[in-house]
């Protein structure tokens, strides 16, 4: 991993697909001077205005998987640094950097299925419809990979780029669907672990845990046929060194229902503006507090 002074994640937004009080999904990875942003939902291009950061701060993005409160802020993010210049960084249709984009091959490739019906058309003088995710994007490619598993991609990629060094992992979430959960190195040999969306995979998340600093996984209090989430019943049989270092995130409208009990087994709860030092894994004070 390349040098980072400091290595925190911010939460701009912190709830699930169908959350109307806290955000969907969009997170700040700062290694550093890089700013990544870890998934990109519909709300992201108003979160990040609201943080007072532009498109043109983004060094980089990761995406999990491709659902709409994940991915759908990713054509503002495309087309405002592809047209617009802001400051000495040029639009990348004149020369500017292209922002890099990390994800799994599985998951880049439904990508450009959701993006390429606005993505692939460009201005001349590029030829009509020949646009693609590097037209706007710098794809980054992984180094190492594992075999398949269950699915006919690979089981785990691996990818470095600036001072991020991040492991892709496909987790259970929609059958079928290409979804991962991301690891990413802190330093020393400890990683930050970021579950996407994902049911709950105990004897993961307990093998991870002596070199984990902090989990960030997503959760639901309501179990029903076919969970896609983590249901909080499965997370709240997890050792308590476990759950002591777990930040439920991706969480709907109903968590001030459940808060109280949830804290009382150790987790903590991610809301819109929490910062974390990954290094430590606690949540940086606010003025709130």
């Amino acid at each position: 991993m390349g040098e980072a002074s400091n290595i925190t994640l911010q939460f701009l937004g912190a709830g699930g697909a169908f959350t109307r009080i806290y955000g969907t999904t969009c997170s700040v990875l700062s290694l550093g001077d890089e700013r990544w942003l870890i998934d990109c939902g519909r709300q992201a291009p108003d979160q990040l205005h609201a943080a007072g950061i532009a498109w043109h701060d983004i060094f980089g993005q990761l995406v999990t998987h491709v659902h709409g409160d994940h991915t759908y802020g990713l054509e503002d993010f495309a087309f405002s640094r592809f047209f617009f210049a802001k400051g000495e960084m040029g639009a990348v249709r004149e020369g500017g950097p292209r922002p890099k984009l990390v994800c799994h091959s599985a998951v880049e490739e439904e990508l450009w299925e959701s993006l390429r019906s606005s993505l692939r058309y460009v201005p001349p003088p590029l030829p009509p419809k020949s646009g693609t995710l590097d037209t706007y994007f710098e794809t980054v490619a992984a180094y190492a990979s594992e075999p398949p598993a269950d699915n006919p991609w690979h089981h785990a990629e691996s990818f470095r780029a600036g001072a991020l060094t991040v492991h892709a992992t496909e987790t259970e979430h929609v059958p079928g669907k290409p979804s991962t959960a991301l690891t990413i190195e802190v330093g020393d040999g400890k990683v930050a672990w970021w579950s996407g969306d994902s049911t709950v995979d105990a004897e993961a998340l307990v093998a991870l845990e002596p070199r984990t600093t902090v989990f960030f996984h997503d959760c639901t209090f309501v179990e029903y046929p076919g969970q896609v989430h983590g249901s909080f019943a499965a997370l709240e049989k997890l050792p308590e060194v476990v759950r002591r270092k777990l930040v439920l995130m991706h969480h709907e409208d109903d968590l001030q229902d459940h808060r109280v009990r949830a804290e009382a087994l150790g987790f903590r709860v991610a809301l819109p503006g929490q910062r974390f030092d990954l290094t430590t894994g606690q949540r940086e004070p606010t003025l709130a507090d």
